[in-house]
């Protein structure tokens, strides 16, 4: 149901949201519309919809996923990065403690040559970079194979360097921190 999937966007947002908020938000002129929705798909009322979306319960559709924060407890999965360098969700996200005890906004699983630290096959947990960050691996966003550069700070100066051939690299497409390498050695 469309209208439950709304529902859901907006709960992710603010999981604190109420039912006046929603009605509202959605355009509907009484909050009981809401708890009629909520009926017909047998939830026993908001909070018990609020627990199955924030629980990763009621699954939303892939094509259109916009979970975007971590803080609860679910940390979303790209699957690549446009034309922009901007992240492509998907549908999965990663939960529990690896969600929970991480700086990053996202993961990616890297499949590619050996670039630095990053090898073919490592979840790569990543955060939106900004000029201030004190990050050392970055992750420069593209549609073909995403970039893993070195971000070297001397005063007010920075460049990225590729560490494969130590060549000062300038892109124009979203940039990313490597917060975390998670390599599976099996």
């Amino acid at each position: 149901m469309e209208v439950l999937n709304r529902m859901a966007y907006l709960i992710l947002e603010d999981p604190f949201i109420t039912a006046a908020e929603l009605s509202q938000k959605l355009g509907y002129s009484e909050e009981k519309t809401i708890y009629y929705w909520l009926a017909k798909a047998h939830y026993q009322g908001l909070q018990a919809f609020k627990r199955a979306v924030v629980g990763g319960r009621f699954r939303l559709p892939a094509q259109i996923a916009k979970e975007t924060v971590s803080q609860y407890g679910r940390l979303p999965v790209l699957d690549g990065f446009n034309a922009d360098g901007k992240p492509i969700l998907t549908k999965e996200s990663l939960s529990g403690s690896l969600a929970a005890n991480v700086l990053g906004k996202m993961a990616w699983r890297y499949h590619g040559p050996s670039q630095g630290p990053v090898q073919s096959g490592d979840l790569l947990l990543l955060s939106p970079l900004r000029d201030e960050d004190p990050a050392k691996w970055v992750l420069a966003g593209s549609t073909k194979l995403p970039t893993v550069l070195m971000k070297v700070t001397t005063g007010t100066d920075t460049c990225y360097i590729r560490p494969d051939t130590c060549e000062i690299a300038s892109f124009n497409v979203a940039m990313y921190r490597i917060v975390q390498i998670v390599r599976n050695l099996f």
